[in-house]
């Protein structure tokens, strides 16, 4: 029964983030913003609402070894396999934006702070805010670099529906919440009904799951030669 709970609140989770998705980037588009700034904002955020929803609900309940594995898990599957799906089918990538240049330290300087901050074993309510201040200094860096795109006419002449855009934006967080909630539940059991640590739970199964939307959005974007 727990597997089936597993696999039905991964699902919410995946649909709540595609409903989340999809209505961010129409409001991301009909402001017109780049493609660029939308991928590493708004769509970043709604496929990795999944990883934090699950973390945040695995450390209210006190299965640290879950959340902290989450987002290690699905940082190893979004670098490891995602990237090598893209670079499978993608024929060629050639971005706009110099990403080596711009984007690369952004990349990089967090793991190592993770790493720095892990050495002692513990993490704290001061690394999250440090966390929390990267991640607005890199938003910040993301909106100052902003390059738009060309003008979509027809989405321009289109009457924009924020009523509908923001019921079905509720609705993808509630999905993705309870989808949490009830991963974390089944998650726990699957665990200690195999006598499996959370920690490996949470590092492979969880991780790969929850890994799903970006592996999705970006196979979809490199066979549209959008990578």
């Amino acid at each position: 029964m727990d597997f089936l709970i597993f696999v039905v609140s991964m699902g919410a989770l995946i649909y709540g983030a595609e409903f989340i998705i999809q209505q961010s980037e129409k409001i991301a588009l009909h402001y017109n913003i780049s493609h660029f700034v939308i991928g590493a904002t708004l769509i970043a955020l709604g496929t990795s609402l999944p990883e934090m929803a699950v973390s945040m609900s695995a450390s209210m309940k006190g299965s640290g070894d879950i959340a902290v594995a989450n987002v290690i898990g699905s940082t190893i599957f979004n670098i490891a396999m995602v990237l090598g799906a893209v670079f499978l089918l993608a024929k060629k990538i050639t971005p706009d934006r110099d990403l080596f240049a711009k984007d690369s330290a952004w990349s990089l300087f967090p793991i190592l702070v993770f790493i720095l901050m892990a050495i002692d074993g513990k993490l704290n309510v001061v690394d999250g805010i440090l966390f929390l201040c990267l991640m607005g200094a890199y938003l910040l860096f993301l909106i100052g670099s902003n390059q738009v795109d060309d003008i979509d006419e027809e989405l321009a002449k289109e009457k924009f529906a924020w009523p509908k855009t923001l019921a079905l934006l509720i609705v993808g967080f509630v999905f993705v919440v309870v989808g949490a909630d009830f991963a974390i539940d089944s998650a726990g059991n699957i665990a200690r009904s195999f006598g499996i640590s959370e920690w490996v739970i949470g590092l492979f199964l969880v991780a790969f799951g929850i890994s799903l939307p970006e592996l999705t959005i970006s196979i979809k974007s490199a066979l549209n030669n959008n990578a």
